[in-house]
C-alpha cells in the first residue's frame, strides 16, 4: 500500500482532518488560558502529548495515521493562537515581520487589558468596557 497514488492522496486527506479537527481542539483549550505562561504550557503539553501518540502511532500495523497526528498537533497549535488573541513570542516577530494581525499586536502591548478580556471570557462575564478620556488642550471654545 505504501509508495502508492492512493496512500498518497490518503495521507493528505488525513493531514488536513487533523489540521481541520486541531483547530477546533484548540479553541476549545484557550479558553481555560488566561495568562502568557498558561498559553505557554498548552502549547507544550500540546507537543510533548502529540509527540508521545506519534510515537506510538509509528509502532502500531498503521503507521499512515501519523498524518493525522501531525495535522493534529499544527492545527492545535494554530488554534490556540488564533483564540488567544494575542501576539505572544514567536508569532509576535511573525505578524510585526509579515505586517499581519495588527490588533492582536496591539493588545500584546497593553497585556492587562488583552488578560482582563480573557479571564471574562473563561469565566463567562462580560467583557470590561475600554474608556478614553482625551483631554484636548488645543480646543478654543474654552
Amino acid at each position: 500500500m505504501f509508495g502508492s497514488f492512493e496512500s498518497a492522496v490518503l495521507a493528505l486527506v488525513f493531514f488536513l482532518f487533523g489540521i481541520f479537527a486541531g483547530v477546533g481542539l484548540g479553541e476549545r483549550l484557550v479558553v481555560r488560558c488566561v495568562t502568557k505562561k498558561e498559553y505557554l504550557i498548552a502549547n507544550v503539553v500540546t507537543l510533548l502529548v502529540g509527540s508521545v501518540v506519534s510515537a506510538i502511532v509509528m509502532i502500531t500495523p498503521y503507521p499512515m495515521f501519523v498524518t493525522l497526528v501531525i495535522g493534529l498537533i499544527g492545527g492545535t497549535i494554530a488554534g490556540l493562537k488564533l483564540g488567544f488573541g494575542e501576539s505572544v513570542g514567536p508569532w509576535k516577530a511573525h505578524d510585526k515581520y509579515f505586517r499581519v494581525n495588527k490588533e492582536q499586536l496591539k493588545r500584546s502591548e497593553t497585556g492587562e487589558r488583552a488578560e482582563a478580556v480573557r479571564r471574562a471570557r473563561r469565566d463567562g462575564t462580560p467583557e470590561p468596557e475600554l474608556m478614553s478620556v482625551v483631554d484636548d488642550k488645543s480646543d478654543k471654545n474654552e
